[in-house]
């Protein structure tokens, strides 16, 4: 977190970092330091299986010379950042990436980094950062983690939350070692909890705060009907169904076990770490007994790997957290052949040889299909393929568009222990009084990039638009911070209409200038015309 001073620009950069559970260094190496806290979070109580996390940080710069941040965060697994100010936003492609002040991309996994600047001497810069994540389910509970992070003591805490659509018998509840916790108080049909505290000193350990809504029906379906912003006979869905795995016996018979396996090694440069590589031989010859006939694939082209999806496969990683994991290709490739990923975790774990047999033993539960009954205006449903479902674990989400004037009755059909559950269910039309927080229009997109993702450049076009439309943050997109109208004008870019100031002088401008190009083009043609008629007379 060391100050660097280039002359030649006359700025400084450091790293500013947001929702680590790590610390990075002592905060007194930081020049800019972090005064003022705003977290607000909001949930739909009728889907809690997602909300949305705006942060506000306030930071100062205490240095006598104009200094330039670098902002990093990382977001949990299943978040997706949605929206990045300061002043003003616009959403723009990958070849903006040089253009100042500010920037928005994905380095790597859910590592995400941003510029800002200028921060002038002695000055302050807001920088707001939201987000939508996933809720965890635990017990039947939906629990919502915030990461409220600051190394420095601040000038103003505030935390604003709001769950909507609460019934009296699913109140929002702290958990016991939360820290910052304001009871929540029900007001005009929502819960609520507020918090504003001043000079308050950074805590050790993690930095976060969790509460809890109690789930009234386990085993129902839940879903949510959102109208699309872009067509209004259009509507977002989005359902969460945990299947009934206890009903079934998940163990596989003797004559059912697999009589041959085939080893595919990756052994590129890329996996040159001896202890990595130690490991999953170890775990591997715990539970093989022979192990011959080494053969080697000729390409490192990914999308071959289509081709071993016709057989059930695992995949073995050591890899470290840290060190870089192509999650969405793993996915992808254990979906779609019916069975799971051992990871670092599960490998080094102990006795981890005899659970992981008994896990590859067990008949893997999939979502198969969903059959539309009635409302055939249903379409475009992810997951598009079968997928893996893990017991006790995270729910099934099923997204898709449907009419938004008419309900719809939908089957969603599971494979456990080889016998067919079938479940059919009625989503209601679209309600248009209830707050849009676009949660569900994102949720929808992610659920696709979540398949594209696997193939990258395969699908480069399609991610870009997705990421465009709906203004996520992926490999190919980012999101570009511009503040006055003549940084809009200089790149031309168009700012967003919900920024209607700024929009309206873009667009007023963009007419003028239209305008004058007219009357210049009609005054040239015409000293042209006189110019000709005189050469003619």
């Amino acid at each position: 977190m060391a100050l660097h001073f280039n002359d030649n620009n006359s700025r400084s950069s450091f790293p500013m970092y947001f929702g680590r559970q790590t610390k990075f260094g002592d905060a007194a190496s930081t020049p800019l330091k972090l005064i003022k806290l705003h977290v607000e979070q909001q949930v739909n109580a009728t889907f809690p299986l997602i909300h949305q996390v705006a942060t506000t940080m306030v930071f100062k710069n205490d240095q006598n010379r104009v200094l330039e941040g670098a902002l990093e965060f990382t977001l949990a697994e299943k978040a997706t950042i949605c929206g990045f100010e300061k002043a003003r936003i616009t959403f723009e492609k990958e070849v903006r990436k040089g253009v100042d002040p500010g920037l928005v991309e994905m380095v790597q996994g859910n590592l995400f980094r941003t510029r800002v600047y200028s921060i002038q001497a002695g000055g302050i810069r807001i920088v707001r950062v939201i987000y939508q994540d996933q809720a965890k389910v635990e017990n039947d509970n939906f629990l919502f983690n915030i990461p409220i992070y600051f190394t420095t003591t601040l000038d103003n805490l505030d935390i604003s939350l709001i769950c909507t659509h609460t019934s009296n018998h699913s109140q929002p509840q702290f958990l016991s070692d939360v820290k910052f916790q304001q009871p929540f108080v029900n007001s005009q049909g929502k819960y609520c909890s507020e918090l504003h505290l001043v000079n308050v000193k950074p805590l050790k350990g993690e930095q976060s705060m969790t509460y809890m809504l109690r789930n009234l029906a386990p085993e129902q379906a839940i879903y949510s009907v959102e109208i699309d912003s872009d067509d209004r006979n259009q509507a977002y869905f989005a359902l969460c169904y945990m299947p009934p795995f206890h009903q079934y016996n998940t163990m596989i018979d003797n004559n059912e076990k697999a009589m041959s396996i085939c080893l595919l090694w990756d052994a590129s440069l890329s996996r040159a770490n001896v202890e990595n590589r130690n490991h999953e031989i170890n775990i591997l010859k715990n539970i093989l007994n022979i192990c011959d006939c080494l053969s080697t694939i000729g390409s490192d082209d990914s999308t071959q790997l289509n081709q071993l999806t016709t057989k059930p496969l695992w995949i073995f990683n050591a890899n470290s957290t840290h060190e870089p994991t192509n999650f969405s290709l793993i996915n992808y490739l254990t979906n779609v052949s019916g069975d799971g990923y051992i990871s670092r975790d599960k490998i080094l774990d102990q006795n981890s040889a005899n659970h992981i047999v008994q896990w590859v033993d067990k008949s893997q539960a999939r979502y198969i299909s969903t059959d539309i009954i009635t409302n055939a205006n249903v379409h475009d449903i992810y997951p598009s393929h079968s997928i893996v479902l893990i017991p006790n674990a995270e729910r099934f989400i099923l997204v898709g568009k449907m009419s938004s004037t008419a309900s719809a009755k939908i089957a969603i059909n599971f494979s456990i222990s080889n016998q067919i559950h079938r479940q059919e269910l009625i989503i209601d039309r679209a309600d248009s009084t209830p707050e849009n927080y676009g949660l569900l229009r994102r949720l929808y997109a992610k659920q696709m990039l979540t398949e594209l993702t696997a193939f990258p450049e395969k699908n480069k076009k399609r991610i870009l638009d997705i990421g465009m439309k709906y203004s996520i943050v992926n490999n190919f997109t980012s999101i570009l911070v511009l503040e006055t109208l003549q940084q809009h004008i200089e790149h031309k870019i168009c700012p967003h209409p919900s920024r209607t100031t700024l929009y309206n002088d873009y667009m007023k401008y963009q007419q003028n200038k239209n305008q004058e190009e007219s009357t210049k083009s009609q005054e040239k043609m015409t000293a042209v015309l006189s110019l000709w008629q005189a050469r003619c007379t």
